[in-house]
Order: C-alpha cells, then structure tokens, then sequence
C-alpha cells in the first residue's frame, strides 16, 4: 500500500506547482491513495510558512475539485497545523469550521525562532543543543496531548540540520512515545529528511522502535513541496517500517482510522 498523505500546495507561500500535477504524479507512481495538507500558522503571522485563514476556503474547494477529478484515486483533505501553547483555542475554532479527513500536527518554531528555516540555522551555534531538543520534544508532547491532532508529522524534526545532542536523546524520545501513547494519535513516517542536510527519515529507526513497541500506528507522507517530490521514497520508509516490524497503515477518512497491512 503505497500511500502519501503530506504535499503542499503553492497557497502556503513555499511550495511551487499545479494541484494536478501532484495528483498526476502520484498516478504515475502508483500512489493507492494521497492526501493535500497545506500548512496553516495562527499564532504569528508568517506568509513565507503559511496559508492565510482567508486562504483556507479556497484550499478546500480546490482539493474538493481535484476530488471530482479524480474519482479512481481516493484524495484526502488533510492540513497541517502548527503547535504553539497560545493558539490552542483559536486552532480548535478553525478546525471546526471544516470536514478535514486528517490534521496533522507539528512544531516548527520554538518563540520567533524558526529552527528548520534554513536563514536561522546559525540559531543553533547561540544555543545549547541539548536544550534546544529537550523544548522541541516537550512542545511535540504538548501538541500530541492537546487533542488538536490525528497525526503528529515528521515527529523528530528539530534534526534536519544535522545537529544532535552530547547526551543521548534515547529519554527523550521515550517520554515523547509515551505522550503519543497517552494521547492515541499516529505519527507520521516523512521522508523529506532524505532530501536534508540530516540524510534520515523522520523519525529515526530508534524513534520508530519505541512507537512499535507502544502500538503507535503510522502513516506516510513525502512532505512534497513540488509534484516531482510526491511519493518520494515511500519504498524506503516502507522498507524501514518493516524492518522494525510494523505491519499495517492508518488511513483516515472524516478523522475516521482504518488500516491498511504493509
């Protein structure tokens, strides 16, 4: 089951391409099902990461169309939110205007500082690596329990750049599992990490061990921010997910689960 549910569209100001053009590529690589999840920021106003609010109900019916285009492949509307402790509230008012097949969640930003914005990377010379990971992983922790999410995306992003912490991030990644464990929600397998400075899959084979270890189910997505990227090596997480020993998909429709083997 080769399935993908995280691509942008041009709307969140950092992705290029035709919506059909993504759906076509997804055909051409044999994709059974794929989903939209554009991004959406609400607690700082940032054009260069984000869809506008205003924005949103063009996203929608634009994926909708694609739907009726499309009628063999199953296109799910899914979107990505970011995490952020102030904008709880307002992030649950806005999913509720919406019948989105999934929301993932994520952390992209710790305060102003944008850490996988590739202009801040200097950010991590200033500061004390360790400290940046053990904030990371308590916002992932946070998010995962917020009841916000389905999904929690690219779970171990904070190593893009490739920095990692002296001490062994293993307590961290243990704590983080068992909030997603608390909280019932997926994590999503993303291998954009391939095409980074870091050369891993999100998350790491360690991460993943410990989520198989506490039945945390996973979904798939190529984080595409052009067509060319969609489906982008599915075989190699699948690979990995099998190697650690999961042997099943979610799928979701309506924030609905099924599930799909290996």
């Amino acid at each position: 089951m080769l399935m993908d549910y995280h691509m942008h569209t041009p709307l969140c100001g950092h992705a290029v391409g035709e919506l059909k053009d993504y759906v076509e590529t997804a055909l051409q690589r044999g994709l059974g099902e794929m989903g939209f999840s554009d991004h959406v920021i609400l607690h700082v106003d940032r054009r260069e990461y984000s869809m506008s609010l205003d924005q949103l109900p063009r996203y929608v019916q634009g994926v909708k169309a694609l739907q009726r285009l499309f009628p063999n492949l199953p296109i799910k509307l899914g979107v990505e939110v970011d995490y952020s402790p102030n904008s709880v509230e307002k992030i649950r008012a806005v999913l509720r205007r919406y019948s989105f097949d999934y929301v993932l969640g994520s952390v992209h930003s710790m305060g102003d500082w944008f850490f996988d914005d590739n202009r801040y990377v200097g950010e991590y010379h200033r500061r004390d690596v360790g400290q940046v990971y053990e904030e990371y992983f308590r916002l992932v922790q946070e998010a995962s329990l917020s009841g916000l999410f389905d999904v929690m995306a690219h779970p171990d992003l904070i190593k893009k750049f490739g920095y990692k912490p002296k001490d062994d991030p293993q307590p961290l990644y243990r704590k983080t599992v068992e909030a997603f464990k608390d909280a019932g929600i997926c994590i999503e397998v993303n291998t954009s990490g391939l095409r980074k400075p870091v050369k891993e899959i999100y998350p790491n084979r360690e991460f993943l061990k410990l989520c198989l270890e506490n039945r945390i189910p996973v979904t798939l997505g190529s984080d595409a921010h052009q067509p060319k990227e969609v489906g982008q090596d599915l075989e190699k997480a699948i690979s990995l997910l099998k190697s650690v020993g999961y042997k099943e998909l979610t799928l979701f429709t309506e924030r609905k689960r099924k599930y799909a083997p290996l």
